[in-house]
């Protein structure tokens, strides 16, 4: 069991790693929550709507993740090895690609909007309210690939703390804003669901600013200048490319994996898919921590992979995982405790409590899976492991979970309380083939060194 267990130094990193990233999206989310609830003001219609927009805008954000976490494992272990300029050809790949997916996916929100969102409703009035917000937020996607391109890259250097400060002003301000132009005050028109849009939209640049002047300060070892941006050799990019497609496609599959799932559930009608939103709102106030777990593994297991010390990696690796674990336990207590009360806040009839109530004790019970298959994921994408990550996650929800949920809501008549805990189950399964990549060690590399 020691073996398990670090020291006071090594739970110091992993909390000044984790800690500003989880109090950050801890307050995203709790700001989420309550976004959600002012659009829940609203009425089923409006919260279904933001719901399947977000969803949609959900898979764009995971495949930028996806398309940048080649780079990412190579910024973590060059910045081990402290070489400076490759870490900013690794930066310089991130803002390329995620220019791009925020160029396609513009494409694809602009001209087949309206038939994304049929997928999900036949409902004129959700349609009709989904369309008014997703044509706002489609233009944030381009501030925020750039500033996410920025914040990924200070994570994998250590630096977090000034991206929570960041994250405050953006939220705060996305908060602010909301208010203002979902109801009207002040002399501000009353926009609904398209003043959520509008707020949205206005935080990602306030975001992007904060972010480049953050840049600008203290971003000396990575940044670049605008004409160097195309300069990446070619060594280089072949090493983030061909981990990076396996990544990107792992985030794909995925998310549209999560996306099929939330269609499944609102073939049961728009009081799923309103409790769906609900629920998962709620749900993501204790999620988060694994966020910033997965970076404290990709920092903490990258650099020591990076410095050549692969026994030391392993051994952080294991302390995170069993770290992880007991972690999963505690915060799925708190949200067991949390759906006695929490959806007091809404304004929703009796059966769409009933479902979301149902659905936040199923993530609280699961949440040490969900958490176990986290530290895994992570830990295999830190040794550049790609092909085990793609098997575990998309390939696995592709191949298992996705048909099952299709075969289901189509030709039964089950309630969706039972779509999704048998959906949740099928990821226990998943534990054991992490754990059989794990052990097999191709995850422990040197990637760095290999240049």
């Amino acid at each position: 069991m020691k073996r398990f267990i670090g020291d006071k130094a090594f739970y110091r990193n992993l909390f000044i790693v984790a800690l500003p990233i989880v109090i950050q999206q801890l307050i995203t989310s709790s700001v989420q929550l309550v976004d959600n609830v002012m659009v829940g003001q609203l009425g089923k219609l409006a919260i279904g709507s933001v719901s399947v927009v977000n969803q949609l805008y959900f898979v764009v954000i995971l495949v930028t993740f996806g398309a940048m976490g080649g780079a990412g494992v190579l910024t973590a272990q060059y910045f081990g090895a402290k070489d400076h300029d490759k870490l900013k050809q690794t930066f310089r790949f991130k803002i390329l690609i995620g220019l791009s997916v925020a160029f396609i996916s513009f494409f694809l929100f602009t001209f087949f909007g309206k038939s994304l969102i049929s997928l999900f409703t036949t409902n004129s009035q959700t349609i009709e309210f989904g369309l008014g917000y997703m044509n706002i937020i489609k233009w944030s996607m381009f501030p925020w690939a750039i500033s996410i391109s920025i914040s990924n890259t200070f994570r994998e250097t250590g630096i977090t703390k000034p991206l929570l400060y960041i994250s405050l002003v953006a939220i705060i301000t996305n908060t602010i804003l909301n208010y203002f132009l979902i109801f009207g005050s002040f002399g501000v028109p009353k926009l609904g669901v398209e003043g959520a849009g509008i707020a949205t939209l206005i935080s990602r640049f306030v975001e992007f600013g904060l972010m480049f002047i953050l840049l600008l300060k203290k971003g000396e070892i990575f940044r670049t200048k605008v004409k160097n941006v195309f300069h990446i050799d070619k060594s280089i990019l072949l090493t983030i490319v061909i981990m990076a497609i396996p990544l990107t496609l792992n985030e794909a599959l995925w998310s549209t994996g999560q996306t099929v799932f939330l269609q499944a559930y609102s073939t049961r009608g728009d009081d799923a898919l309103a409790a769906m939103n609900i629920a998962n709102a709620i749900s993501q106030l204790v999620f988060v921590a694994f966020g910033g777990i997965g970076t404290g593994v990709a920092v903490l297991v990258g650099n020591t992979l990076g410095k050549n010390d692969l026994r030391l990696a392993k051994d952080n690796a294991e302390k995170l995982i069993f770290f992880a674990l007991m972690f999963a336990v505690f915060t799925g207590i708190l949200l067991f405790i949390f759906s006695f009360f929490v959806l007091d806040l809404y304004n929703v009839s009796e059966e769409i409590d009933k479902i979301a109530v149902f659905v936040i004790r199923t993530n609280a019970i699961f949440i040490p899976v969900y958490s176990f298959n986290v530290a895994m994921y992570f830990t295999l994408r830190a040794g550049g492991d790609t092909r085990s990550t793609l098997m575990m996650d998309a390939g696995y929800i592709w191949v298992v979970s996705v048909p099952i949920a299709l075969i289901l809501s189509r030709m039964t008549n089950l309630p969706v309380t039972m779509l999704f805990l048998i959906i949740q189950i099928l990821d226990i399964p998943k534990m054991v083939f992490a754990l059989s990549r794990y052990r097999k060690e191709h995850w422990m590399k040197n990637l760095a060194l290999s240049e």
